[in-house]
């Protein structure tokens, strides 16, 4: 593989978490744009509090920063994407390119990749991490064994 392409695990990885964010962002949005806003007028000679506020400026304030950090998350994903498929695409193994593709980029947990391939789920795992700690990506974990006195 090209050592040109600098990556580290976080970058691999975070497709998947701006994704998440994504999705609460439109969510946020839908909850928004499903309230009412509109109360019905009430006659009463009850004094009414709340003068002077406009929720529907506020409504409109909400609704397009919501907007603007979606149009920033996407932008954020595209970049990250494309960063991603270009180290991806510079991955000689076959097997190698699509664990990290299925992984990475379609966000598949290691049962579903698996199942893609063939393979049990931890076989998937092993093969996603030996790739990247051969890479220098990930540096091997070492464990400590403590002794019980």
């Amino acid at each position: 593989m090209d050592k040109e392409t600098k990556i580290t695990y976080e970058d691999l990885t975070s497709i998947y978490s701006i994704n998440i964010e994504i999705k609460k962002i439109q969510e946020e949005i839908r909850n928004l744009q499903e309230r009412n806003f509109y109360k019905p007028n009430i006659i009463s000679d009850m004094p009414r509090g709340g003068e002077g506020k406009d929720m529907l400026a506020e409504y409109a304030e909400k609704q397009k920063t919501l907007e603007d950090m979606l149009a920033y998350s996407l932008r954020k994903l595209q970049s990250k994407r494309l960063e991603v498929e270009g180290f991806i695409n510079n991955i000689k193994d076959n097997e190698d390119r699509l664990i990290v593709r299925l992984r990475c980029i379609n966000n598949m947990d290691w049962s579903g990749i698996g199942a893609e391939l063939g393979m049990s789920r931890t076989t998937a795992s092993r093969k996603f991490y030996a790739f990247l700690e051969r890479e220098g990506i990930l540096k091997t974990i070492v464990r400590k064994s403590y002794k019980k006195t």
